[in-house]
């Protein structure tokens, strides 16, 4: 059956359950980020095309959801290796006024709004986690632009996509070429939003990291089946293996002397 009407050359990225009270976060490939209530997406028929999420810039595209928790961090991480946890932080109460996106559903009053403040750089606050302003992901209307999640740099490439994760989690990794790397997901240091993160997986030259999945603490070691939703098809599944890559707490954004640094392993 039909559980969603897809437009020209648009495709599905992820599906997830929720119940009342919760919240998404919706990331795309140039590192922007919208948290909304999930009640915004009001319920409708399988065979629609829906309502808007977030409000794309020409050049990108939706990567990754999922569902916000107060009490944990959202991973994301790019294709040459680099990637970050951010604390969703606690949710607020939206926001604007409805307005009609292009299809006449009810978008939002972000999406209308040009004038809000440019973010400033939160490097500046020295990455903390607990006190920086862009520490968590605030609450705002569907259809907006979102905030800046990470930095898409020339160093780090776009985003693969997301996972939310504990701190007592691990992430398996796997890149193009096959190699995949198992690390807790605690040896990632958290730093806010709108910096370019930490080196989480060493590459070789021509490979990129394509997935990454979470294994909880009480699995016996099966990964569950919530995986970032690739930037790219896998092209070379059965290429050479093996393990790659270390964690590097130094890559941060300056300066480096404020901000928290992890231990090399």
């Amino acid at each position: 059956i039909i559980a969603i009407k897809l437009r020209e050359d648009d495709e599905l990225v992820d599906v997830v359950v929720t119940a009342p009270g919760d919240e998404v976060v919706l990331s795309t490939k140039r590192g922007m980020a919208i948290r909304f209530n999930e009640s915004d997406a009001r319920p409708m028929g399988r065979n629609t095309s829906g309502v808007k999420g977030i409000n794309l810039a020409d050049d990108d595209e939706l990567v990754g959801m999922v569902v916000a928790d107060p009490n944990a961090t959202l991973l994301t991480v790019c294709e040459f290796g680099y990637g970050k946890r951010t604390p969703f932080g606690p949710g607020e109460q939206a926001t604007g006024e409805p307005a009609d996106d292009e299809a006449g559903e009810a978008a939002t009053g972000d999406s209308a709004v040009s004038s809000e403040p440019a973010e400033a750089d939160e490097s500046a606050d020295g990455g903390d986690a607990a006190t920086s302003s862009g520490a968590r992901y605030r609450t705002q209307r569907r259809g907006g632009k979102g905030l800046r999640d990470i930095k898409t740099t020339e160093r780090n490439g776009n985003v693969t996509g997301i996972v939310r994760v504990d701190d007592d989690d691990e992430l398996l990794m796997m890149t193009a070429r096959g190699k995949i790397q198992r690390i807790a997901a605690g040896e990632i240091n958290v730093i806010g939003r709108n910096t370019q993160g930490v080196r989480i997986m060493r590459l070789d030259d021509d490979d990129t990291l394509i997935a990454v999945v979470r294994v909880p603490k009480d699995d016996n070691g099966d990964a569950e089946t919530v995986v970032a939703t690739p930037a790219a098809p896998v092209a070379a599944a059965n290429s050479e293996s093996g393990a790659g890559g270390n964690v590097a707490g130094d890559d941060f954004d300056q300066p480096e002397a404020d901000e928290p640094t992890g231990d090399e392993s």
